[in-house]
Parts: C-alpha cells; sequence; structure tokens
C-alpha cells in the first residue's frame, strides 16, 4: 500500500529539458534573483533544491503560474517607515508583539522595536511575479519544471543511483 503512494519515477517525468530549464532559471525566468538551488541563486525566496523531489510536475507547474499566492511566514512582504522617515521595502523574517526583524531586497536585515518605528504596513501579496504565463512559452515551463524536478538532491541521488545500477549491468 505505502510503495503504492509513492509512485513511480517514471510517473514523475515531465516533458521538457533540464538543461534549458536551468538556463531559465538562471536567466529568462529571473528566478534565481529570489531562490536558491543548491546553494546558487537569491536569498528572498524558499531554498528549492528539495522542492522538485515530492511535488508533482503539475503541482510545480500551477505554482509557478498561480495568480494568487499567499506568502507563508518569514516571506510576508511589508514596507516599514521609521521614526526617522527612512522608508524600508522588504520581508518580515521574524515579529513579536515588541520587535521586528526585516530583510531588505538587498539582503540587509534590520532589527526595530516597534516603538522606533512610525509605520508598518504589511502587504497581502507574494514578491513572487504573476506573470509567468506571458514571460514564458509552454515548453519553457515544462523545461523549468524538468529542472526544478531534477535540481533536487533526492532526485541526483536516483539518477546516480540508476546510473550506477546501469553501469553494473
Amino acid at each position: 500500500y505505502l510503495r503504492s503512494l509513492q509512485g513511480k519515477l517514471e510517473a514523475r517525468t515531465p516533458p521538457g529539458r533540464a538543461g534549458r530549464g536551468k538556463r531559465i532559471f538562471f536567466g529568462k525566468g529571473e528566478c534565481s534573483s529570489c531562490h536558491t538551488i543548491s546553494g546558487e541563486g537569491g536569498f528572498l525566496g524558499p531554498d528549492l533544491s528539495g522542492y522538485g523531489s515530492t511535488a508533482s510536475a503539475k503541482a510545480i507547474r500551477d505554482e509557478i503560474v498561480r495568480l494568487r499566492r499567499i506568502p507563508s511566514h518569514g516571506y510576508r512582504s511589508a514596507v516599514l517607515v521609521t521614526s526617522e522617515g527612512d522608508r524600508l521595502e522588504g520581508l518580515i523574517r521574524n515579529e513579536d508583539n515588541f520587535s521586528v526583524q526585516f530583510q531588505t531586497k538587498d539582503g540587509s536585515f534590520h532589527f526595530f522595536r516597534k516603538s522606533e518605528l512610525r509605520d508598518l504596513d504589511r502587504l497581502e501579496t507574494s514578491l513572487m511575479p504573476t506573470d509567468y504565463r506571458e514571460r514564458l512559452s509552454p515548453g519553457e515551463l515544462n523545461d523549468l519544471v524538468r529542472y526544478l524536478m531534477t535540481a533536487s538532491p533526492d532526485a541526483n541521488k536516483a539518477g546516480t543511483l540508476r546510473k550506477k545500477k546501469d553501469d553494473a549491468e
């Protein structure tokens, strides 16, 4: 029963080419400006190194082209104004009743006591673009999905094990 839930690796193989998907991730798609894979890329978005190892091709594609996103904790965007009048845009990384830890788009971390802020405007939108249906062709989306599925540590390990098995035969 458990093996039937796991599915088959062949069923997870989407159309597209991972090499082209990697070029899209680090180029035209600008995914790497926020996301990291295997230590390469940005820091504002979640690390996608293991993302493709558990998600289906359809689920990954649907997430890329989703129009409305609700950011998870640690990725909520905001604009704050300090008591001196400085305006900062970025992500609320952590918050309690008295303080906020804030990361600006340039990567700098800031710690503020809420009493030091003139305004803290939490935004309900994600920093991730919503125009990937227009920005990327269907073939490019397939390539990007394929790259995300094969760039995970588990996919690389499975590919290495399969290659060793093939070499042994």
